[in-house]
């Protein structure tokens, strides 16, 4: 749905911000439409097509049929799981072109294995969390991971803190395994063209990594804000409105990059934490 939106709107030699003009939509409208973050309603399917000149009445049905299929797709659904903030934030993280992400203390969940994601879920549950719940939870972290595997993912930088991948995940009997099969995954995805993965050194002290994980996306149009997304579970923050602070976190985040080991340096360290589990 998401590609053929994108080369309708192409054939008519429209940028994002354009289309979203003459609809009087928010370019970011146009952009979670296009990445499939969101569902599309009949009325705004049609008011596009229009707009694009798309009137051969099988191609309107094709397009109409995998809006349906969208509609049953997008991240509301997971309403019970997640509280509001995600939910805004995943909105938009399937839109972004640029995402920079620090961590000091577990590993980013585009990053994460299936087998840790559950072992992380698992720590963090309260004794009456139902079976069915963490499934839920672990089936929205797998399914974000699908970004990484699309036809044009975007720009991924990872600054982690050395404990992130020192920290054992898991039971006292399978978390050096969990912790091997993870940490070979992570190299694996660090190697890819468009993942930049690079950790601070436990060496270096104290740094403004450790105050808290967060997340800035920035997007394909240069009119589109920045998005910054704070975590702290059920206290997270999802914040376009204050240009000031995102630029200060975007600032902070550099700074990070300037004394964090280079990306074949970081690739060698994970490998011996590997070999050391």
């Amino acid at each position: 749905m998401r590609v053929e939106l994108r080369r309708a709107r192409d054939a008519k030699h429209l940028t994002q911000k354009q289309a979203a003009g003459e609809l009087g939509w928010s370019p970011a409208k146009i952009i979670r439409i296009e990445t499939g973050q969101v569902g599309i309603s009949g009325t705004d399917l049609k008011a596009l097509l229009e707009l694009y000149g798309v009137t051969d009445p099988q191609q309107v049905a094709t397009f109409t049929e995998m809006a349906r299929q969208s509609r049953k797709q997008h991240w509301s659904i997971y309403r019970d799981v997640l509280n509001q903030d995600f939910l805004i934030y995943l909105g938009f993280e399937g839109s972004a072109s640029t995402l920079r992400q620090s961590e000091s203390l577990i590993l980013p969940g585009l990053l994460q294995t299936e087998e840790y994601a559950r072992a992380v879920i698992q720590a963090f549950s309260t004794p009456d969390t139902s079976p069915q719940l963490t499934d839920r939870q672990l089936e929205v972290r797998m399914k974000r991971q699908e970004i990484l595997h699309r036809d044009d993912p975007p720009v991924l930088f990872f600054i982690l803190d050395e404990a992130v991948i020192r920290r054992a995940v898991g039971s006292s009997t399978t978390g050096s395994k969990i912790m091997q099969r993870q940490l070979r995954h992570l190299n694996d995805i660090g190697g890819r063209e468009n993942v930049h993965l690079r950790v601070v050194r436990f060496g270096h002290g104290v740094h403004m990594g450790l105050k808290g994980p967060f997340v800035i996306l920035e997007f394909p149009d240069p009119g589109d804000d920045d998005l910054l997304f704070l975590e702290n579970g059920p206290h997270s923050v999802a914040t376009r409105d204050d240009m000031g602070e995102i630029s200060l976190y975007k600032k902070q985040f550099l700074e990070l990059e300037d004394f964090a080991l280079s990306e074949s340096e970081t690739a060698e360290l994970i490998e011996q934490v590997r070999a050391q589990m």
